[in-house]
């Protein structure tokens, strides 16, 4: 499950309530699987989901593209390209390369984000694996800012393992508010049962500056952390008389 604001920050003075976006995640691998599941999330309301690239491949991109149209279903996040540090088992310009295409077949789905793995530090020294991820995401940004597909860093793995993932020194926010870019911003990653869902400080802020986020599906507290994320939902509900949503960072 993934939490975002529709609008972009700034520009709307909408009540906050009816700016608060949930996409879910899409699991059908196959046309067969694909039409029970959108019924079923038709039935629930659920305007947006999220899927991976192998799905596009699996269920072809004009297919899959026509039939969440159908059914009144947008494309929230795709996931995902990056690895800038080989942890993809891509070189590094084959990473770039795969991320340009990635952020054109986002856009082609009229996606607003893209999650990109910045990849781990492995045997690189960590100035060097700073440095080679930054150059990635630089270069990412050029592509990202033309299709106007907005660009997940996550603060923690989404892959199940701590290869996909490099941690930087600093608050993850921080290090990619260093990025100086409205077109990249952190996916916060809740997964586990460690204190409150283990968001950072700083997190309103981050949602309210365009970032993301998301409960991981594949955590064994799924169930848990989304009844937690719920009752944060239900509180910025309550305050949805706030004249602006950067209000948020203010509580």
């Amino acid at each position: 499950m993934d939490v975002f604001l529709e609008q972009v920050p700034g520009r709307t003075r909408r009540p906050l309530i009816s700016q608060i976006g949930v996409s879910h995640p899409l699991r059908a691998t196959s046309i067969e699987a694909l039409v029970p599941e959108i019924e079923q999330l038709t039935e629930h309301g659920i305007r947006y989901v999220s899927l991976r690239r192998q799905q596009l491949l699996q269920l072809g991109e004009h297919t899959l593209q026509e039939m969440l149209s159908d059914a009144g279903i947008s494309v929230s996040c795709v996931g995902f390209a990056g690895g800038f540090t080989g942890s993809l088992g891509l070189t590094f310009d084959q990473s770039l390369e795969d991320t340009r295409k990635a952020i054109e077949a986002a856009a082609d789905l009229d996606a607003r984000f893209l999650v990109l793995l910045p990849g781990e530090q492995g045997l690189h020294t960590y100035n060097h694996a700073e440095r080679s991820i930054r150059i990635g995401l630089t270069n990412a940004l050029y592509h990202a800012r033309r299709r106007q597909i907005r660009l997940l860093v996550p603060t923690d793995t989404v892959l199940g393992h701590q290869k996909d993932h490099f941690r930087p020194r600093q608050c993850p926010l921080t290090w990619v508010e260093r990025m100086m870019s409205d077109w990249i911003r952190p996916m916060i990653v809740v997964r586990g049962r460690n204190g409150t869902c283990h968001l950072p400080e700083g997190w309103r802020q981050s949602l309210a500056q365009g970032g993301c986020l998301r409960i991981c599906h594949r955590c064994k507290s799924y169930e848990r952390n989304s009844r937690i994320l719920n009752r944060l939902l239900s509180f910025l509900s309550r305050n949805s008389g706030m004249s602006d949503v950067e209000a948020i960072a203010a509580e």
